[in-house]
């Protein structure tokens, strides 16, 4: 069982069932596409999604999957997890799986919590389960700098333990906001982040509705992160591209670059976007690399989903 983590998506009041369906047909289209066998399911505030797969490698596949479900924007962070009821004595039996790695590691710390109705607090199952795996491992705990960490999430009658948060990229699922302009594949990243559907300027030498073989390879990669949503491409230069009637237009110029093209953007009547203005919240060597990162992930899915079909 993968459990998925979203943040954002969770602050939409009304909109909120519609922004978490957007997101379960996003997980449901990467699934499909790239050979995952799988089923998601919605609690309050989780998602869950329960691989498909007999296999002796089988954790580590799911490890896999997780990864590349917190590439999904709209997901905060996935884990990797092993489900049990609620009882505070089944917890701790099963959290024991990590024995054996808190042994080789040194220290441990247990963090444990808690929604729904229980006799039982938050510091209750961190304590028994603490307990269990000192006296069967005889290692040492520490809270504060912990060479291992077992996590427990109680939520009404289900317990999850895990150990491994791979972290996503947060925004909203693409699909929920309306389609935009982006000028480049860097500012197109961003675009995705917030929720939009993604038009890309094609180089002017490109041949008429295809991207040339650099290109194509970019629009792979721009599908990948677009949850294989449509990525359309047009011909547009920047002058061009601010009188569109598109609602908004991303771009990753700098500030002074904003300033050389004032007097064009002040008749720009929609919103133009610059993400890399300030680059407060990632920088363009950072999203370059987290960019193209996805690439090889997704490649290692398929392999490991056709190796499980031949298997089976």
């Amino acid at each position: 069982m993968i459990l998925i983590r979203y943040g954002e998506l969770g602050l939409k009041g009304k909109l909120r069932r519609k922004f978490e369906n957007t997101l379960i047909s996003n997980i449901r289209r990467v699934a499909c596409k790239e050979g995952i066998k799988g089923c998601v399911k919605r609690e309050w505030g989780r998602l869950y999604f329960t691989v498909s797969a007999g296999s002796g490698d089988f954790a580590d596949f799911e490890r896999l999957v997780a990864k590349r479900l917190s590439c999904i924007f709209g997901v905060v962070s996935t884990s990797p997890a092993v489900v049990c009821s609620s009882d505070l004595d089944e917890i701790a039996e099963t959290a024991e799986v990590f024995v054996d790695v808190v042994k080789r590691s040194g220290s441990f710390a247990v963090r444990a919590r808690r929604s729904g109705s229980h006799e039982y607090t938050s510091i209750d199952v961190a304590r028994v389960v603490g307990e269990r795996i000192k006296r069967k491992s005889n290692s040492r705990v520490d809270l504060k700098n912990p060479d291992f960490e077992v996590f427990i999430e109680v939520r009404n009658d289900r317990a999850y333990v895990f150990s491994e948060v791979f972290r996503g990229y947060g925004g909203l699922p693409v699909g929920t906001q309306g389609r935009v302009l982006a000028m480049d594949e860097l500012s197109a990243w961003f675009a995705l982040r917030r929720g939009c559907d993604v038009d890309l300027t094609v180089d002017g030498g490109a041949v008429e509705n295809s991207f040339s073989p650099e290109q194509s390879s970019l629009e792979e990669i721009l599908k990948a992160w677009a949850c294989y949503r449509n990525v359309g491409k047009v011909k547009l230069g920047f002058e061009e591209a601010l009188k569109s009637d598109y609602p908004a237009v991303f771009c990753s110029c700098g500030v002074k670059e904003l300033i050389e093209k004032a007097e064009l953007l002040k008749e720009r009547k929609t919103v133009f976007l610059t993400p890399f203005a300030s680059e407060k919240v990632y920088s363009r060597e950072q999203v370059k690399k987290i960019l193209k990162s996805i690439s090889g992930l997704v490649e290692c899915v398929r392999a490991r989903c056709r190796y499980l079909e031949r298997e089976r």
